[in-house]
């Protein structure tokens, strides 16, 4: 990492009536960016019929979801080497530090981070590379102080995805092994939540050295070998 030094850049400051303007012109100013968001329909049963699968206990046999769902790429920034925090200086960022990432008023690539180290708490430190060359060259902190850095950085993509009202997903789990029988669980799940609507756990008998046919739900389910560990099976018909 190159030498970082300290910029006081100067704060220009004008009267008009009883408003005060502060305008701080040299200093790059962060931007959010706007992220697309599509609704994607989200019919899809799992996994395919007639194929031979083994999921361990805890899983999911099968699947069916319907419905809608929002998804929203966003970009975010990785810090490929750390700053240093120096006392009553600069702030400091750990390597591999993530944020969301934004843009300058001239275009550039830009990061804010809440949680950067310095004196004796927490600022937000936002670094800014107007040449987009992959290398932040300045770092802005509290209000007018900046520092000249050379950091450099990757930029990644994800895509989030929210479920529309409408959303609703089925699910069948395998619960292991008791007493002779092979235990299951069957769930559903309405648009965003984490915890299920409707929950029911089942049992069918364990006979071993015989695939076993059961049908629970719609779904017809041939179990070809099931241990208390996991269960191998094959899907003849999925939920209605």
């Amino acid at each position: 990492m190159n030498r970082i030094k300290r910029r006081f850049l100067p704060v220009v400051c004008w009267v008009a009536g009883s408003v005060i303007v502060s305008a701080c012109s040299s200093l790059p100013v962060y931007l959010n960016l706007s992220s697309d968001a599509i609704v994607v329909n989200a019919k899809k049963n799992s996994p395919e019929l007639a194929d031979e699968f083994t999921v361990d206990i805890g899983d999911n046999l099968l699947t069916k979801v319907s419905g809608s769902y929002l998804e929203q790429k966003t970009q975010s920034v990785s810090l490929l080497t750390h700053i240093k925090f120096i006392y009553d200086e600069h702030p400091g960022l750990s390597k591999g530090k993530t944020t969301l990432l934004g843009m300058s008023r001239s275009g550039g690539n830009a990061a804010c981070f809440n949680d950067a180290e310095y004196d004796d708490g927490l600022v937000k430190f936002c670094l800014f590379d107007e040449n987009k060359d992959g290398y932040f060259e300045l770092g802005t902190f509290a209000g007018d102080e900046s520092v000249t850095l050379n950091i450099p950085y990757n930029i990644f993509s994800d895509k989030s995805k929210t479920p529309e009202k409408g959303y609703f997903r089925k699910t069948l789990s395998y619960k292991g092994l008791s007493n002779g029988k092979i235990n299951f669980n069957y769930a559903e799940y309405s648009a965003n939540m984490a915890k299920a609507t409707f929950s029911q756990d089942f049992s069918i008998e364990n006979k071993q050295g015989a695939h076993i046919l059961f049908n629970f739900k719609g779904a017809e389910i041939k179990i070809k070998q099931a241990t208390l560990l996991n269960v191998t099976y094959e899907v003849i018909q999925y939920f209605k």
